[in-house]
């Protein structure tokens, strides 16, 4: 069980899997003299209700200036924000803790430039197979406490403030009757993909395509929509799927959580965007083919798993 923040926290985040738990955290615990600072906007800070900073001052003259009793930080792979505070902690004798959203490089994500590790004072995860994780990376097993996922409370009682026939008018006037598939591929080609789960988003979506083409006589009236991490280098994507006039790639200033709302299914790897979508009541289908190296959600109970022959029969079950 975790113990409840309190007193002044500086809370630091940068990728959105660090950000929503975050920003729930601090509804969910009550913390009302917080400092909430980030270098990345997203459109879904304005469902929080918590005001995020962008500030020009330097790591330390933010903490110099709000004196935190706790600093809470996110963790990222695209921004060491969230290392440069952790550091700077240590070296203040700040108590320090970051959350880790999932289940991947649990250890690497404290990884500074230097090659050193540098690990907070704890470490909060989602689940006991988390922490064992963790503790096979090397974290020691005292560092590491077993949160859940604040973020999945409060989403368990989000509801759009928008109807359907008007998100989808963002996307495209032409989709308001169709049957919405979203895939959300995990942007794998930033972390040499191929050779750690054996595919990539890229591969993977050329293998969809071709898949949808195949059997295009059946899917007449879907819809598909691609959301991107926002990590995603867009390029790619888009020159697999420009040629495919049922293909819409969402922008990244679409709310996330609308376009799961409205989805009639989700398609994906082991993004937390499925674990999201299964909170909302969707059904899944993780595309998974039998050349696949590695699976992190492989002892979860998330979604259907299909490869190249199945899937599109998976997808038609729900749609």
């Amino acid at each position: 069980m975790r113990p409840r923040l309190k007193g002044k926290v500086l809370f630091v985040f940068s990728d959105p899997g660090g950000a929503k738990p975050c920003l729930s955290l601090i509804a969910e615990d009550g913390i009302s003299d917080v400092l909430v600072i980030s270098d990345r906007s997203y459109s879904f800070y304005g469902d929080f209700g918590v005001p995020v900073s962008f500030p020009d001052a330097t790591p330390l003259d933010i903490i110099n200036d709000f004196k935190p009793e706790v600093i809470f930080t996110g963790t990222s792979y695209t921004s060491d924000l969230e290392l440069c505070f952790i550091s700077l902690a240590k070296q203040l004798g700040i108590p320090c803790i970051s959350f880790v959203d999932h289940w991947t490089s649990i250890a690497k994500r404290f990884l500074m430039k230097d090659g050193e590790f540098c690990f907070p004072d704890f470490i909060w995860v989602i689940d006991q197979r988390a922490k064992e994780i963790a503790i096979k990376d090397g974290i020691d097993s005292s560092l590491v406490i077993i949160s859940g996922n604040p973020y999945h409370q409060w989403l368990s009682k989000w509801l759009p403030k928008v109807e359907k026939n008007q998100y989808l008018e963002k996307i495209s006037s032409d989709i308001e009757f169709k049957k919405i598939v979203v895939f959300a591929p995990d942007p794998l080609s930033n972390i040499n993909g191929k050779s750690t789960y054996g595919f990539d988003e890229l591969t993977a979506t050329s293998k969809f395509m071709e898949l949808l083409e195949q059997r295009k006589e059946e899917i007449e009236d879907w819809a598909i929509l691609i959301k991107m991490h926002p990590n995603q280098q867009i390029e790619g994507l888009k020159k697999i799927t420009e040629n495919y006039s049922f293909v819409f790639l969402v922008e990244s200033t679409i709310d996330v959580n609308e376009t799961i709302f409205f989805a009639d299914i989700v398609v994906g790897f082991f993004s937390s965007f499925l674990i999201e979508a299964q909170i909302m009541g969707k059904p899944v289908v993780r595309f998974i083919g039998p050349d696949t190296i590695t699976d992190p959600f492989e002892e979860l109970n998330v979604g259907i798993k299909a490869g190249g022959d199945t899937l599109i029969t998976e997808i038609l079950k729900y749609v």
